[in-house]
Formats: C-alpha cells, sequence, structure tokens
C-alpha cells in the first residue's frame, strides 16, 4: 500500500492546469532523479494512504477538483485502488498522477483523470543552453515531461498549457 508524506501535502493551482489540486506527496520512490528536489522521498517514510486517510484529506481540503498523487510508481495497483476509490465516493474530484517513469502505463490511463510522465532533469550550465536540452519542468520549452488529460477515453496532451506563458523565474530552475 502506498505512502504519503503528510507533512508536505499542500494544495495548488499550478500542478493541472485550471484546477484546485490537492498535492499528496508518495514516499518510497523508485527514481533516482539526479539533483531530485524531494529525495527524502525516497524512503520509506510517511502513513498508507487508506480511504479512510484519503476521505480525511478530501475533507479538510474543501474545495478541491483534484486529488493529485504526486508519485506513485511503486504501486501501480494502489494507485488504481486510489483511483477508483476517489471516482465512486468523490464523483466530483478528479485524480492526476505524477509519474517519473518514461511512458504511459495503459492500466493507469484508464483510471486517471490526468497523468504527468518523464522523469525530473535538472538543467545544467548557462541559462541560454536549456532551451535546447530535453529537461527541467512542464513550463520549459523541451521538457521531457508531458502531461495528459484523459477526455472521453482518450489520452490529449495538454502539456503546451504550460507552455503559452513566458517564464520570469527560469534561473530557479538551473544549476550551475
Amino acid at each position: 500500500m502506498l505512502k504519503y508524506w503528510n507533512q508536505d501535502t499542500t494544495v495548488t493551482f499550478s500542478e493541472f492546469p485550471d484546477e484546485v489540486t490537492l498535492c499528496v506527496n508518495i514516499s518510497n520512490c523508485p527514481g533516482m532523479c539526479e539533483n531530485c528536489s524531494e529525495a527524502y522521498l525516497r524512503g520509506d517514510i510517511g502513513e498508507y494512504l487508506t480511504n479512510d486517510a484519503i476521505d480525511t484529506l478530501i475533507k479538510n481540503n474543501q474545495g478541491i477538483t483534484v486529488f493529485g498523487l504526486m508519485g506513485g510508481d511503486s504501486e501501480h495497483e494502489d494507485v488504481k485502488r486510489i483511483a477508483d476509490y476517489i471516482h465512486a465516493k468523490h464523483p466530483n474530484i478528479k485524480v492526476g498522477m505524477y509519474s517519473g517513469w518514461e511512458y504511459i502505463n495503459l492500466e493507469l490511463a484508464n483510471v486517471l483523470d490526468y497523468y504527468k510522465i518523464g522523469r525530473w532533469i535538472t538543467p545544467k550550465g548557462d541559462s541560454k543552453e536549456w532551451f535546447k536540452t530535453n529537461c527541467g519542468p512542464l513550463v520549459f520549452p523541451w521538457s521531457n515531461q508531458l502531461l495528459f488529460k484523459k477526455v472521453g477515453n482518450k489520452l490529449v496532451n495538454i502539456t503546451s498549457k504550460f507552455r503559452n506563458k513566458p517564464i520570469s523565474d527560469y534561473e530557479r530552475y538551473i544549476v550551475k
């Protein structure tokens, strides 16, 4: 069963376009992304993400439109359980997942409303050069990361929604 790190759970307006997202950080991350900003989530920490925990998180964060799993690659079967539970018990709330894998898991695609894929690659060096490489967050023009939204029974690539605004704070993503 997936565990989440309750101290990092937060509501944001930026993870999934046009949504109010409860971001739930999942531990036991199998990814080994260089310069990971949350490397502590590789560990076996936190509480189990039970149905009761899900209900409590939703109750304590009224107004959310997406329950966002920030991770979950260690247990895809449990991601499916969580998505199915939320859709049945809280039908007005969508489920999204940030995955570090470079591929779409079709079983997850069937249950998720939003699905981001692509491991974190830290931009390095001259800030003029990162535009030419596949790195950085979704707002970067050549990021390796992609975001899909489920529309009917299809996944639609909506990554461009992140890239239609000028980047004013790109320097914070660069490792020199």
